[in-house]
């Protein structure tokens, strides 16, 4: 395994960007490097303001992946795609607006600037399964 993110990061780029995480999830790049890479990438962000109503939120139960495993719209989930192990996943990200927002790795939580936004409640209806449905059959 090489000792540089995998990502496209000199050892110089590595270097700054380490400087800004806690030493105790330095070593997580390599088991996690994209989760990582996003922590470092919104680190100095604010979290959100008080009463922030989200568009949109994605929730991620992997370091890596092609579409969210949880998707809201407006407060309402959209479609749920879970992968067949969530319950062994040792990483969530939850991304609001285009932004990511929250990491968690290995139950430790690296990344929260979720500021005082709640989560929307998982109310699954006709037209979420519908939805789910769709995206398993692509």
């Amino acid at each position: 395994m090489s000792n540089n993110f995998e990502l496209g990061f000199t050892p110089e780029d590595e270097a700054q960007m380490l400087k800004l995480l806690p030493p105790k999830y330095a070593d997580m790049r390599f088991k996690y490097p994209t989760a990582i890479c996003n922590a470092i990438d919104f680190w100095d962000d604010n979290p959100l303001p008080t009463n922030y109503k989200p568009r949109y939120i994605e929730i991620y139960y992997a370091d890596k992946a092609d579409s969210p495993h949880i998707y809201f719209e407006n407060g309402s989930v959209k479609y749920i795609n879970l992968p067949p192990d969530v319950e062994q996943s040792q990483v969530i990200q939850v991304w609001i607006d285009g932004e990511c927002r929250y990491i968690q790795l290995e139950g430790q939580i690296i990344l929260n600037k979720l500021g005082n936004v709640q989560l929307p409640q998982l109310r699954v209806t006709a037209s979420t399964i519908a939805n789910s449905l769709h995206l398993l059959r692509k």
